[in-house]
Order: structure tokens, then C-alpha cells, then sequence
């Protein structure tokens, strides 16, 4: 390959892994460190959704199966912290979690944590669990699960009960006991109760069968799949850089070519790089072993290591064994193994030549590795392991490793097992470990007596367990059917078909069967024909043949070994914890062989041409993705003109366009115009006008082929009427191929223009009348012209007359009857739109809506709603007259009282709206409105707001009058209360007097200079600027009349409950004026010395009046005299006395002519301090330095 310059640090962000041990200790933690996939947040959803419907006598038990390593008890410690503690749910990293825990009561569930293997039965450890949870003193009736259960969903309350159980984090071994009974009874409790149950299942019951089948009956059983550990290092652990994707396909591409038997897939390195695929594969069985071996957290740690590396590095299966050596030396059945693995080490490789010397090393750890599976390994497997390859010639490779393992097997024949297959000739080699040669030999006994004509059953089983919606019976019998139906899904449409099972004498489906009309294509699971003995029913044009490979020997041997150990409890119980690795090594190999026959080697036979699946069928995860990718060349081929949806079109799909499209008011919403784009424009039933997608008109849609087919169907039937199924079976053939549900929204579109009508098996007829309401399609079983097409011309008078008002109406088709309708119809629909009535009930708050509002509204949409879209057809040009006029009739089933019933409703709903206007606005006005202490006005206000109820829930134009006259009772009553004591306050010449004579005293003149200063100031002075900032509120010259009519506020802030508090503040003021005049005398008396020292020292330098000022009062301050009364030139004494204060900032000689920064700052800090000028002053400081 060409030489690769960029390093794995280029290509990937290793990023860091905690792994948490004990997922008890830290909810956050454990909900923070989750790694959501595709997989776990879909699984993590359709549990808590599950969670979310429990309530009394409606509990759910679920269980999780998966191998030891994939993550169940984190996903299970995650979830059970998303139940009992509702403020963690904000921490959900994924978004489809985080609605689904939306609909989660928003409190703590209890949550009841049982440690399996703790105790010594099941029993034991939950009753444990319920006392830590409930406390040591609760006490159980008895000791069946049900007893113990029961106790705590009586302690939950009316919370439901959750119950998680799963195997204690400290134990490094399986639970050797069967809990089956017991989580069956436990099971069968809950789902009567008001409690959730959830199970983690060993890694030996992963499969659910056998000595678990009480489990089966009653747990919901999800598998976590080791799959979604690809997704999380591949999104979580080793992000890779998208620019450089080229360069990881070239490098997987270079090991194809030169490393044998490197068999992953391109997307599984790419998702995996630079982690080796093959780890994911051989972790578990290290896991098995032991138990702290955490996958994620060994990549992240040797991704750190690998970074520097060259990017066609790869952390491989030695750094595997050198992290697990340590405990894996520690466990007694391997010990026989690792004393071979030393003495081979230490003998043998020492004698190896140099230059592979470390091959050998690598050869012998992998070896080893390879041997945990049960299985062992061929030469190709450890070349590709452990990266061994030889660039020019792949195949010398494999001969080194051979002959360097069989160095191994000739120094120590009793502890290296060689096995050859027969069919395939691969020599499998692996260490001899006692517990798994006794297991072998004990399966290979058992499964000789064993019928091979088990094994499609084992297939299908297997089938189903990694194929949902795989549903063809395991065990066929009389009884059972071998076929199952599916959908595969093309261009958005669903096409049904079936899949049959077929083995050697195994009957073809009846005729009966073969034949339903419902189907589009069918596919045949041909286990034991030759090709060419497959009937001519089998090469009609929609069968399809899908041919898997012949098993071999040892692969059948294998699959009945897989059976054995699911089924068996007698070999599972003997050989009890040793039988792990063999159970997961045999579950892993079937399942490859079954991909391996089904898939890789199979293929399906299509028009005589042999398919191969493809990349995208093999990784489906459900039988519908992979017959979906498969049969799209049929497809192409069979329907070139079937419509593309954007979307898939279902049942819920189809009832929202019918019920909702052709209901006339409801067609402007967003999710239905999405609908009518995505499903109903390809299918030419819509049209685009005046921005929205609207019904195509009766004569294009008339036009297209299929509605041409259809009423010409029902024109040329005899009795009048013609079976669904016949039309079923024209509209999906060539070259349209319409699926039943595009066939769905044609019908309707036509019975919505009345051109034909449904028939239901019960003989009752479907007309366009009926649509808005949900058709049970199934009920359905043809269709018919219309009995009456038109309406008679003396009943369109009739209508005429009705609609217009004009009883000389006397004919439909007189110019001037006819303009006077069209006038009459053109100011009918300019005063609906107007009106706006539907518009404004959606937009209606839910709380102002009541059920008889509700169910008028309905009936306006069905009717109004449906002729206003008939008029608007009708003024575009695109409908007549009398086509109006029908479809007014036919709204109103022909009843002018029906007619006068719908005009009633919409006057009520008008009112409503009205009453619902004013409830608002009138509502949040009062709301505001403060207490007026005005009884009468006050008894207003209570009538006011029970008048609004009433017009909401009883609507009419008398009480919308009754609340519109009380409204303006009250806001003119209070605006004259707000707006009089408003102008008796903050426009008071009496309070303002006030204030200004407090401020003329000479006992604020002395308060206010003094409390300028710093050390004088008390708290009265916060409280006087206080009340000065309210004072100068006063005077307000806003328009308060007109600002209440708006709202019930003055933007001065006035309010009635601060009336009082006005008329007391000059009182207010002056008191706390006087009470700091007061504390700053005494605070000079106090400290009467140093005031006096300041004053002299001021004194002396200067001989002006103010030092004599100061002299004077240093005087009186020594003298213990009360003071007097302060003149101005004291003041300024005090003032100038308090600011004189040395400030020191000494700074180095020799830089002070050089830098004055650290001067200026010093200066700066000083100034901030206590013996700052205060912030308020204006007068500017000496500052002497």
C-alpha cells in the first residue's frame, strides 16, 4: 500500500471513559456517563413509556437479555435514576429519552434496588432491598413474592412501586441457582398491581428458553444486542474526523489484501478503528472470566496509547491479553493453561530463531485468547488477530503460524488440542482447559443422539430472535401456518406480502392461500427443493425464491450443540459456572451460521435471476427493512409510474388526510397541509392556490387514470355497486402497482366530491357528508354511484331562497336570480372571513373552552366550514352555482332546521368569542386593580367577574351587554378613586410645603454636612435619602386619567395602599433627621479627643477663620461641654478636619522618577477606603504626600 503519512491522532479523538463499578453510588454520575445509541435510546423510551402507563391493576414486567460487558445493569441503573429522581431527567443526553420521561409523574418513584447473589435466595434479597428502601422495620406477611411485593407497593402509596433487579456488582461469578419460579411469580404480581418490575437476565439465559420459561410467560423480554457497542465507540469513544474517512477505507483495504481470513465488514472497522473488530468479538468470553474487564474503558485507555502511532496501527488482541492477564492467571480453570503458556514461553520460543521470536510470543498470547471461546482458533484466525501477514506472499504467513503452533503441540501434546474439521478441512487449535473438554465431550454425546430434523426449527428460532417481526412458528404443527405476512416498503408506499417456510416434504400453500389478492409479492424459503424442480405457481411474477445454503456437518453438529445448551437443564446444571463460555460461544457460532447459510452464501431468485443480498439487506435489523432493499428491483421493474412519497404512508396517515383535508376548516393546518404535500400532490388530488394545498376540483380529478378506472368501475356495474376487492386488484396492477392506502385517499377524494359513495358490510352508504368522522376502512367492502347525484331544482330554489333571504328567487338559471346569488354568496364568505370564527377558536386559550363550545365549534366546521370552502371554489371559477347550493343541502342534509340549528351555533360561538375577549382583557385589568375600601364599588367588581364566567360558559348577547356595562361601571368608579386620591397626594402643595421648610431648618443644614462625612454618617442618612427620593415623586404630571384607562397604574408609582404612608412622611422625615442629627453629636462626644487633635492640627496651618473656627471647637470638644449650635465656619472645620489624613504610598528612590504606576495606584486604593471623600460630595480634597 502506499505509504501512509498520518497518524491515528489525525484520524480519530480518543476521548475518555469513566467507568463506573457501582452504578448505586452516584445517580448523577450514572446518568451523566450513559452513552446513548439508536438502539439504547428507542429501548430506553419504549421503557419508559411503559413506565408511564402503570397504575393500579396495570403493572408491567420487563426483562433484559444480553451477554456479561454489553451494558444492562448501566441501562437498568439508568433508568431506574430517570423514574426516582425527576430533577435528574434535565440530564438526559438524548432527546427522544427526554420526551418520553415527559410523561412521567413528576415526582420520585420509589425505587427498590435488589443485589442478586447477595443473600442466599432471591427471596431474602428482595425483602433486604424493600427495608433499605422502606426502613428496617418493615415486616412481610409471609415469604412468596407476592406477600413480600405486596407489602411494598402498600409502603409506595399511590406511586408505583419499582422493583430493579440485577446481579450485585461486587460478585465475580454467575448466580449458581435457578430464579426462574421465583421472577415468574414475581412477574405474575406485578402485572396486577401498581408496580414496575425490571430484570436484568444472566448472561446463561440471554436466550430466554428452557429452564427459563416461566420468564418467557410472563416478563416483556428486550435483548440489548453487543451490536450497540460498535455505535458507542464509534460516537462516543473514537470519533472520527469525517475528512479522513478515505484514508481509514484504504487502510482496511490493505488488510483485506494482505492478512488472512480478515473478514469484518468496511462499516464495522470504519466504526471501530483504531480498536481491532475482532475484540468486540472476543471481550465477552474475557468478561466471562473476569468480571472487571471493561471494554469501553480498556479502548479509551489504549486509544491514549496508540495515538502517536501510524494510522495503519491497531489496538490489537495482545494489549487485550496483557490487560486481563493478571486475573485471568487468577481463576482455577485456567490455571492449567497458563502453567502450559509458561513452559511453552520459557522452552520453546527461546528457541525459536530471533527474527520470529515475537510472532511466537504474540502467536502463544493469542492462542491462548482464542482458547477462552470453547472453541479455539485456526492459523488464519490468529494471522488475523494479532495482524500477522507477509505483504508479498499472504500465504507464508499462515504457514509460519502453523508451524509455530504445532512447535507448540509437539513440546506439550497433552495441553494443545488440534481438531480438523471435515467439511472444511481448518485445523482448530486451542489450549486445553479441563472444565470446557469435559463440557465438549458431553455435548458431542449428547448431540449424536440428537434428530437432525430439528435444525430448521433451531434456524427459525434463531430467526426469530434476531429478526423482531420474524413470526413464522418455531415448532410447526398442524396447527401452525409456515408463513408469516410482512411489508415491504417502497417509495413511501407499503406493499404487503407473504413469506412461506418451506423444508423437504413439506406441503405448498393452499390455493386458497397463494392466491389473496391482497398481496403484492411473496417470498419462498426454499430449505430443501432443487431449483429446478420449483413449480410453475412459484414463477408467477411476484414470487420470489429465496435459495439459503446447504448446512455443513459440523455446522449441523454446532446449531443441535446451541439447541442443547438452551434447552438442556440437565447438561447446564452438571457442569454449572463452566458452562458460560460454552453456551456464548455456540449461541455466537450459530448465529454465524445461520447469517453465513441465510445471507453471505444464500441468495434470492427474481424474474430467473439469482440476487445476492446486499450491505444494506445483511445488516437490516427486521425482515421488512431486508425484504424492503432486496425486492426494489422488482419493484422498479413491475410499477415505473407509482407515486414517490417523501414519506411511508400509513393507516394514521391516510384517516388524518380524510378526516381533517375534506373537513373544509381544518385543511390550513401545518401538520394537514404537510399531509396533502407529502402524500396527496403525488397522487394528483390536491392543488396549490393561494399558498396552501387545497382538494383538486371534481372534473381534474375525474381526469386521473385510477379515478377513471374506479367510476367506470361503478358506472358499468350491474346491481350499482362493485366490491372493493375488484377494484383492489385493478388499481395495484401495472404500471401504477397503487398501494392499498394511495388507493384509500383516492376513494375518499372522490366521495368528498360526491362522486361516489362507500358501502359498509352492515348495507348503510359512507357519503362526503361523513368523512370528517374516523372510517373503519376493514368495514368497508365496495363502492356505488350516488343514490340521489343532485339535488332537485325546486329544492336548490329552496336553498336559494334560504341563503340569500330573497323569497322572489324563482330560478337558479335567470341571470338576475342567479347574480343575486352569486352577490349573496360573495357577502356571505367576505363576512365569514371576516368573522374568522374557526381561526379565533383555535387560538382560544384551553382553559376558557368548555365541551358544549367545543362540540358547537365541531358542528360549524363540519358545515360553515366545508360551504365556505364551496363558495370559494365557486368565485375562483372553478364550481357552479348549483353545485353550491347542493353542497349547502347536502351539509345540511336537506333540513333547513338543521340549517337554522347551525346559524344558532354560530351566534353562540360569535358571543362566546366576544365574552372570551373580554374575560381576558377585563380579567387581567381587575387583577390589577388594588382595593378600593368603595363597597359599592366593590360589590361591582364581584358582579362584574360573575358575569364573565357566566357569558363564557353560557354564551348570548344579553350577557355580553350585562359584563360590557358593569366593565364600564367599574373602571369609571375607579379611575375616579385612584385618579382623586392620586392628585390629593402626589400633587400636594401642603406636603410639599412641607418637605421644603424641613429643608430651610438649620438643623438639616448641620445634619446633612455632617453626614458627608465618612465617620460621622449613620443609617438615618440611608433613610433620609430614602424619603427625599419618594418627595421628589411629588408633583406628577402624567395624564393619570387617561393611563388608567389603559391599566390601573401611575407610572409615578402611586398606589392606594400607600395613601396613608404619604400623609405620615413629613413627620417621617423630620424624625429621622433629628434622630441623626442627634447620633453624630454623640459620636463626636464619643471620640471628642481625636476630633479635637485633628481640629488643632488644622488650626495651625493657616490663621483665616476657619482655624479659628476649628480652635473653638477643639475647645468646647475638651472642655465635655454640649455642643452648640454649629455655624458654618464649624462645619467646614469639621469637615476639612475629618479630610486631612496622611496618606502613605512610599515607593524605591531610585524608580520614583522613572514609574509613578505603583504610586498612583496606592493613591487610588487609599481614596477607596474609609478615609475617602464621601461619594456624594462635590468639594474637591487636598491630599498632601
Amino acid at each position: 500500500m502506499n505509504k501512509i503519512q498520518e497518524k491515528v491522532k489525525d484520524i480519530v479523538d480518543v476521548r475518555p471513559y469513566r467507568g463506573l463499578r457501582d452504578f448505586a453510588a452516584d445517580a448523577r454520575q450514572t446518568l451523566e456517563h450513559y452513552c446513548f445509541t439508536d438502539d439504547t435510546s428507542a429501548l430506553m423510551a419504549k421503557w419508559v413509556n411503559a413506565a408511564a402507563t402503570v397504575s393500579p391493576q396495570n403493572g408491567v414486567a420487563l426483562a433484559l437479555a444480553g451477554y456479561r460487558g454489553v451494558g444492562k445493569s448501566h441501562f437498568l441503573a439508568a433508568f431506574g435514576t430517570i423514574l426516582a429522581l425527576s430533577e435528574l431527567r434535565s440530564k438526559v443526553g438524548d432527546g427522544h429519552v427526554a420526551a418520553a420521561a415527559q410523561g412521567l409523574l413528576r415526582r420520585h418513584y420509589p425505587l427498590v434496588s435488589v443485589r442478586r447473589g447477595s443473600q442466599e435466595t432471591l427471596v431474602d434479597e428482595i425483602k433486604e432491598a424493600i427495608r433499605n428502601r422502606f426502613g428496617p422495620e418493615v415486616q412481610f406477611s409471609g415469604d412468596s413474592p407476592a406477600a413480600i411485593l405486596g407489602e411494598g407497593v402498600k409502603l409506595a402509596g399511590d406511586l408505583p412501586l419499582v422493583v430493579v433487579i440485577d446481579t450485585a456488582f461486587e460478585r465475580g461469578s454467575r448466580v449458581a441457582r435457578n430464579d426462574g419460579a421465583v421472577l415468574g411469580e414475581a412477574a405474575e404480581f406485578a402485572q396486577n398491581s401498581n408496580m414496575l418490575l425490571c430484570v436484568a437476565l444472566d448472561d446463561d439465559i440471554a436466550g430466554a428458553d428452557g429452564s427459563n420459561a416461566a420468564i418467557v410467560r410472563t416478563f416483556k423480554i428486550d435483548y440489548l444486542d453487543q451490536e450497540h457497542l460498535y455505535k458507542v465507540v464509534n460516537s462516543h469513544i473514537f470519533p472520527k474526523n469525517s475528512q479522513k474517512q478515505a484514508v481509514i477505507e484504504d487502510i482496511y483495504q490493505f488488510f483485506c489484501s494482505v492478512v488472512p481470513n480478515f473478514r469484518w465488514s468496511s462499516q464495522r472497522f470504519s466504526s471501530l478503528y483504531p480498536l481491532h473488530p475482532g475484540i468486540l468479538e472476543i471481550s465477552p468470553y474475557v468478561r466471562l472470566y473476569v468480571h472487571d474487564f471493561a471494554l469501553l474503558s480498556f479502548a479509551a485507555e489504549a486509544g491514549e496509547r496508540i495515538l502517536g502511532r501510524p494510522a495503519n496501527s491497531l489496538i490489537a488482541f495482545d494489549e487485550v491479553f496483557d490487560k486481563a492477564e493478571p486475573y485471568l492467571r487468577k481463576i482455577e480453570d485456567l490455571a492449567d493453561a497458563f502453567k502450559a503458556y509458561d513452559k511453552l514461553n520459557t522452552e520453546v520460543v527461546s528457541k525459536i530463531p530471533v527474527i520470529q521470536r515475537l510472532q511466537a510470543k504474540l502467536i502463544l498470547k493469542a492462542l491462548l485468547l482464542l482458547s477462552l471461546n470453547g472453541r479455539g482458533a485456526t492459523a488464519e484466525d490468529i494471522c488475523s488477530a494479532m495482524l500477522i501477514f507477509d505483504e508479498a506472499e499472504p500465504a507464508n504467513a499462515v504457514n509460519t503460524v502453523r508451524g509455530i503452533i504445532e512447535l507448540f503441540s509437539q513440546a506439550l501434546p497433552d495441553d494443545i488440542t488440534t481438531i480438523r474439521e471435515e467439511s472444511s478441512g481448518d485445523t482448530l487449535f486451542s489450549f486445553r482447559v479441563q472444565a470446557k473438554e469435559n463440557i465438549n465431550s458431553a455435548l458431542q454425546e449428547a448431540a449424536a443422539e440428537m434428530n437432525k430434523g430439528d435444525v430448521p426449527a433451531i434456524i427459525r428460532g434463531i430467526l426469530q430472535e434476531r429478526y423482531p417481526d420474524f413470526s413464522i412458528p418455531v415448532k410447526l404443527d398442524g396447527a401452525a401456518r409456515a408463513s408469516m405476512d410482512s411489508v415491504a416498503v417502497w417509495r413511501g408506499g407499503q406493499r404487503r406480502g407473504r413469506i412461506y417456510w418451506r423444508e423437504n416434504e413439506m406441503p405448498e400453500a393452499s390455493a386458497k392461500e397463494r392466491t389473496d389478492d391482497i398481496l403484492d409479492w411473496e417470498v419462498i424459503i426454499d430449505l430443501g427443493s432443487d431449483p429446478a424442480d420449483i413449480s410453475d405457481a412459484d414463477r408467477s411474477g411476484s414470487t420470489v425464491i429465496w435459495k439459503p445454503d446447504n448446512l455443513k456437518n459440523e455446522e449441523i453438529d454446532t446449531l443441535l450443540k446451541h439447541h442443547l445448551l438452551q434447552t438442556e437443564n440437565d447438561v447446564v446444571d452438571r457442569f454449572g459456572e463452566h458452562v458460560r463460555a460454552s453456551i456464548h460461544s455456540h449461541r455466537v457460532a450459530a448465529e454465524r451460521i445461520v447469517d453465513r447459510m441465510m445471507l453471505q452464501n444464500g441468495n434470492l431468485r427474481i424474474d430467473g435471476f439469482d440476487y445476492n443480498f446486499t450491505e444494506e439487506a445483511r445488516s437490516a435489523d427486521t425482515i421488512s427493512g431486508l425484504i424492503s432493499s432486496m425486492l426494489e428491483p422488482l419493484f422498479e421493474t413491475r410499477f415505473p409510474l407509482h407515486p414517490h412519497f417523501g414519506e411511508k404512508l400509513g393507516m394514521a396517515e391516510v384517516s388524518k388526510i380524510v378526516s381533517e383535508l375534506y373537513a373544509g376548516s381544518r385543511q390550513n393546518l401545518e401538520e394537514v397541509q404537510h399531509l396533502a404535500r407529502t402524500f396527496s400532490l403525488p397522487l394528483g388530488l390536491v392543488r396549490f392556490e393561494d399558498g396552501k394545498y387545497l382538494p383538486e376540483t371534481a372534473e381534474n380529478l375525474a381526469k386521473l387514470p385510477s379515478a377513471v378506472e374506479i367510476l367506470k368501475s361503478a358506472e358499468e356495474a350491474e346491481n350499482g355497486t362493485v366490491s372493493l376487492q375488484s377494484i383492489y386488484l385493478k388499481l395495484r396492477q401495472p404500471p401504477y402497482g397503487l398501494v392499498r392506502e394511495a388507493q384509500h385517499l383516492i376513494f375518499a377524494a372522490l366521495v368528498a366530491e360526491r362522486k361516489i359513495e362507500f358501502l359498509t358490510s352492515k348495507g348503510d352508504r359512507i357519503s362526503s357528508r361523513s368523512l370528517d368522522l374516523k372510517i373503519i376502512w376493514d368495514d368497508i367492502v365496495g363502492i356505488a354511484k350516488p343514490l340521489d347525484s343532485s339535488v332537485s331544482g325546486k329544492r336548490l330554489i329552496t336553498w336559494a331562497q334560504k341563503v340569500t333571504g330573497d323569497a322572489s328567487i324563482s330560478s337558479v338559471e335567470k341571470n338576475d336570480d342567479a347574480a343575486k346569488i352569486t352577490e349573496s354568496l360573495m357577502a356571505w364568505l367576505a363576512e365569514w372571513d371576516s368573522a374568522d370564527l374557526l381561526n379565533r377558536m383555535e387560538r382560544t386559550p384551553d382553559d376558557q373552552m368548555n365541551t358544549l363550545i367545543w362540540s358547537e365549534a365541531a358542528r360549524l366546521r363540519k358545515t360553515f366550514g366545508v360551504v365556505a370552502e364551496e363558495i370559494r371554489n365557486f368565485i375562483g371559477g372553478n364550481s357552479y352555482v348549483e353545485t353550491v347550493l347542493g353542497r349547502i343541502s347536502d351539509v345540511f342534509h336537506d333540513s333547513e332546521a338543521e340549517y337554522d340549528r347551525t346559524l344558532k351555533a354560530m351566534a353562540d360561538l360569535t358571543c362566546f368569542l366576544t365574552a372570551v375577549r373580554l374575560r381576558i382583557e377585563i380579567a387581567s385589568y381587575v387583577a390589577a386593580c388594588e382595593p378600593t375600601g368603595d363597597a359599592k364599588l366593590e360589590e361591582i367588581r364581584q358582579a362584574l367577574l360573575a358575569c364573565l364566567d357566566s357569558a363564557v360558559t353560557e354564551p348570548s348577547e344579553t350577557r355580553n351587554r350585562e359584563a360590557g356595562y358593569l366593565w364600564e361601571q367599574f373602571r369609571r368608579g375607579y379611575i375616579e378613586v385612584f385618579a382623586t386620591l392620586h392628585d390629593q397626594i402626589m400633587r400636594s402643595h401642603d406636603l410639599q410645603e412641607k418637605f421644603d421648610e424641613i429643608l430651610r431648618t438649620d438643623i438639616w443644614w448641620e445634619f446633612e454636612r455632617l453626614s458627608e462625612i465618612s465617620e460621622l454618617r449613620g443609617p438615618e442618612w440611608a433613610s433620609v435619602r430614602t424619603i427625599m427620593d419618594r418627595f421628589r415623586q411629588l408633583d406628577c404630571k402624567f395624564d393619570v386619567r387617561a393611563a388608567l384607562a389603559e391599566r390601573p397604574a401611575c407610572i409615578c408609582g402611586f398606589c392606594l395602599r400607600d395613601a396613608r404612608s404619604w400623609q405620615e412622611l413629613p413627620d417621617m422625615f423630620w424624625s429621622e433627621i433629628t434622630k441623626g442629627q442627634a447620633a453624630i453629636r454623640s459620636r463626636l462626644r464619643d471620640d471628642a479627643s481625636q476630633t479635637a487633635s485633628r481640629l488643632e492640627e488644622l488650626s495651625r496651618s493657616s490663621d483665616d477663620g476657619i482655624s479659628q473656627a476649628a480652635r473653638e471647637l477643639a475647645a468646647i470638644l475638651r472642655s465635655n461641654k454640649e455642643l452648640p449650635k454649629l455655624s458654618d465656619l464649624h462645619l467646614i472645620a469639621l469637615r476639612r478636619a475629618f479630610a486631612r489624613k496622611a496618606i502613605e504610598a512610599s515607593l524605591p528612590d531610585e524608580e520614583i522618577h522613572h514609574d509613578l504606576s505603583g504610586f498612583d495606584q496606592k493613591v487610588r486604593e487609599a481614596l477607596s477606603g474609609p478615609v475617602g471623600r464621601p461619594r456624594d460630595s462635590e468639594e474637591a480634597m487636598l491630599i498632601e504626600v
